[in-house]
């Protein structure tokens, strides 16, 4: 997911441009502009700070021998104090920097922006005011929704009450529509409740990045499932939805029976993963770039919403998704403030380095599917087998591709694997369910790691193999019931 947003913003910087002077923002995005423009010649002298500044690289060990050397073997407090400080001012020039990046890639984009204006490269976007018939298609369930303390979700519901509750979560920018591959799949065995996360879809958006903190939103899910009257929910989560989905197995344990997580590796290990090479700076330039105020949502909106088009642009070559669909996303992104509540998501991610004092997380005792892409240079396949570390018990599967849109490219596939996984007993663990340990030793990670490379090789091994778990109800793993009302999510799961 974050390596196409990045494609797509890179394609649309090049492409599309609105008119500025038509918004309230002009003269903001102008000071942007003019900021950018002088800070522009420091970026070589940023990356170099950066580099020097940045504990993966070999550069800094000169500067943090001393002070690791101190935290390692302390003599006082004093020295105590010193390497603390040491560190903490390391990480706040670190922040500033990131702050500086954030406006030089801003001038880049506003700058080729403002020259395609003045070619004349732009046109208005269509006014979207009838939404497009595949959102409210009955196989894919009823649209409701649910008052919470501050504010008011949108769910889409399908499948019978009495069956367990299966909750998804959305990634950033998306809404509930990206599970339509799925919802008439698992609504024959559990009741499934596809959200609009807080500033998306139909869901209300509050204005302030600060509310879209991953621990606001793991409480509107816990809010959720409890206002449903269930104790416990399976989770499905994809992208920036599976941070969540992280931190609801640590803070609430007692509310996830199982989870799955579509290209959602370990937040721990994602932060590892940013801060390990000075050159991911260049990679996850855009999420540099959505930090700056009004100038992201500018450009996702222009032309028509063209970000969506390039977003989708090889899956509607490839036809595993239709026009009609596109639209769907067109109309639910069709205002600029649309965009907001999404790009907070992102805003708020934690991409912070890992601290010299910091803990290792905890192991969580949860059932665990991990569907992860194998082509996303941001987010490497490694990653995934890294995050088996804090897991007792997780099944890794590879997906050919960049992972965040694999339930939506290869729908069947993913639809057979999570069946199965959601279907199986489950497991016993190897410490107590309740509460979440308060420790990880080295031989817990070792063993989450271990079982996570059998399950993942002997489930490559199998599925080479053709082998199909027969499921409850006598269907194997591909198969599932037909019937006039599922006629239309058939075409969708054949395409």
């Amino acid at each position: 997911m974050l390596c196409t947003v990045k494609t797509s913003l890179v394609t649309l910087t090049l492409n599309n441009i609105p008119s500025l002077l038509t918004y309230s923002s002009y003269l903001p995005l102008l000071s942007i502009f003019v900021v950018s423009y002088i800070l522009y010649p420091l970026l070589p002298v940023t990356l170099v700070i950066i580099l020097l500044f940045s504990p993966s690289s070999p550069f800094s060990r000169p500067f943090l021998s001393s002070s690791q050397t101190l935290s390692t073997h302390p003599t006082s407090a004093e020295t105590t104090a010193m390497t603390t400080t040491m560190s903490s001012l390391r990480h706040l020039v670190i922040a500033a920097l990131e702050w500086v990046l954030a406006v030089v890639f801003g001038v880049a984009v506003l700058g080729k922006l403002v020259w395609l204006w003045g070619r004349g490269a732009l046109r208005a976007s269509l006014p979207r005011d009838v939404p497009p018939p595949c959102l409210h298609y009955p196989a894919l369930g009823r649209h409701k929704f649910v008052k919470l303390q501050n504010l008011k979700l949108h769910y889409v519901e399908a499948g019978s009450p009495e069956n367990p509750l299966v909750v998804m979560i959305h990634g950033a920018p998306d809404f509930w529509f990206t599970w339509r591959r799925q919802i008439p799949s698992l609504s024959h065995d559990y009741w499934v409740v596809a959200v609009d996360m807080r500033g998306c879809g139909d869901s209300d958006t509050p204005r302030l990045r600060t509310h879209y903190t991953t621990p606001l939103l793991a409480e509107d899910v816990a809010s959720l499932i409890r206002i449903l009257g269930r104790k416990s929910a399976h989770l499905v989560c994809a992208g920036v939805g599976g941070q969540v989905g992280w931190y609801m197995c640590y803070h609430y344990p007692q509310l996830v029976t199982k989870m799955v997580l579509i290209h959602a590796p370990h937040p721990y290990v994602i932060r590892q993963q940013v801060n390990s090479l000075w050159m991911n700076y260049y990679k996850a330039w855009y999420m540099l770039f959505v930090r700056l105020p009004l100038l992201p949502e500018v450009a996702a909106h222009v032309n028509d919403t063209y970000l969506v088009d390039k977003f989708f642009s090889d899956l509607v070559r490839s036809k595993a998704i239709t026009e009609d669909e596109v639209e769907a996303y067109k109309f639910t992104f069709s205002r600029r403030e649309d965009w907001t509540g999404t790009l907070h998501h992102i805003r708020q991610l934690d991409l912070r380095g890992i601290g010299d004092k910091e803990p290792l997380p905890d192991v969580i005792t949860k059932p665990t599917l991990l569907i992860m892409g194998d082509s996303d240079p941001f987010l490497p396949l490694d990653t995934a087998y890294r995050s088996a570390e804090y897991v007792e018990r997780i099944t890794i599967r590879p997906m050919p591709g960049l992972g965040y849109l694999t339930h939506v490219s290869r729908a069947p596939q993913v639809n057979q694997v999570v069946g199965e996984f959601l279907r199986e007993l489950p497991w016993r663990p190897l410490s107590p369910l309740e509460p979440a340990k308060t420790t990880s030793s080295f031989m817990d990670r070792v063993m989450g790691a271990s079982l996570a490379a059998v399950t993942s090789t002997v489930n490559k091994m199998t599925s080479e193999g053709g082998y199909k778990r027969r499921l409850p109800g006598g269907h194997s793993g591909d198969q599932r019931p037909c019937g006039p009302v599922h006629d239309q999510a058939s075409q969708w799961m054949r395409a």
